[in-house]
């Protein structure tokens, strides 16, 4: 007598092996189409940035972009650099949409935008407040929308202290300095009297050149320039009167402007800069978990290490 077996069959029917088979067929055609399309963005990209180099710009306007957190003014000086040399741009646009940030940056950026010999006028966004104003003094004419954030004249440092954390955490951090003002701000100590006292003198040494630069580069008298440094925003209808903006107006405004500053008439080419083609491969080629790690690894050693270093920046945006 046969005995009948009343456990399933362990091994896969054709059918199933059949539906696997075209699971992964159907995965690996998925996969060649994404890295073809891949190869083809890429193509499409340097084409375009080869065309676009050869176009003959009629009425060119180079127009200069600082948005966001102003970290580093290399780009934006290279840019500005760039516009200079080139024939085909007569004048040059300054669009401004941030919140400020680092001193020295947006003193390099003043430095370039002072240097450009071409007709300039700058051009607010939705905000220009701090670093951001303070880059746009450096144009001879601002023009900013009824609604824009700006002013913010002031400077911030704001230092962690993680000392009660460490007591709980059992963490000793032991320092050896050559100076009592060596580790001043130090994240791993307490923020004293004598810490603050110097942090605010270098505050209000990094305050006054910001005075000084809108005084100077808005002909408003210093002492009026100060009483307004009290790190508020204003409007900009409320900017215009107060005499730190010159006109009220979007950026179509500011081309008007600055097409008559230029002596251009007729139709006007408003030209960007050029996308860094192999930058653009870099980036989707190299490995976005390794450079993810690296970045937060990287802040959080600048967090711990270091103060926070000062800033033209606004914080309530």
């Amino acid at each position: 007598m046969n005995e009948i077996n009343d456990t399933p069959a362990q091994n896969s029917t054709p059918s199933q092996e059949s539906s696997r088979s075209d699971k992964v067929s159907i995965g690996l055609v998925i996969g060649i189409l994404a890295f073809f399309f891949l190869i083809f963005l890429i193509c499409m990209s340097a084409v375009a940035s080869l065309v676009s180099g050869d176009l003959v710009a009629e009425n060119g306007i180079g127009v200069v972009e600082i948005k966001g957190a102003i970290e580093s003014a290399d780009q934006t000086v290279r840019t500005i650099q760039d516009f200079s040399d080139d024939e085909q741009i007569q004048a040059i646009l300054i669009r401004i949409d941030s919140p400020g940030g680092s001193v020295s940056a947006s003193q390099e950026m003043v430095e370039a935008i002072k240097s450009i010999e071409k007709p300039v006028v700058i051009s607010m966004g939705d905000m220009a407040a701090s670093g951001g104003y303070y880059v746009a003094c450096a144009g001879p004419k601002i023009f900013a929308n009824p609604g824009t954030l700006t002013g913010s004249i002031g400077v911030i440092s704001q230092v962690m202290e993680f000392k009660d954390l460490m007591e709980i955490i059992k963490v000793k951090v032991h320092t050896v300095k050559t100076g009592d003002l060596k580790d001043s701000g130090s994240p791993y100590r307490e923020f004293n009297e004598t810490d603050n006292a110097y942090f605010t003198a270098l505050g209000l040494e990094i305050l006054d050149q910001f005075v000084t630069h809108v005084s100077e580069s808005r002909q408003i008298p210093k002492d009026k320039v100060t009483q307004l440094a009290d790190g508020r925003v204003w409007t900009g209808r409320e900017a215009k009167s107060l005499g730190l903006i010159d006109e009220l107006g979007g950026m179509q405004a500011a081309i008007a402007e600055l097409k008559t500053q230029a002596g251009l008439t007729g139709k006007h080419t408003l030209i960007y800069p050029k996308k860094d083609t192999d930058a653009i491969l870099s980036s989707l080629l190299k490995d976005g978990v390794t450079g993810v790690a690296d970045s937060v690894r990287t802040t959080a050693q600048q967090t711990i290490q270091s103060p926070e270093s000062f800033k033209f920046l606004y914080v309530g945006h």
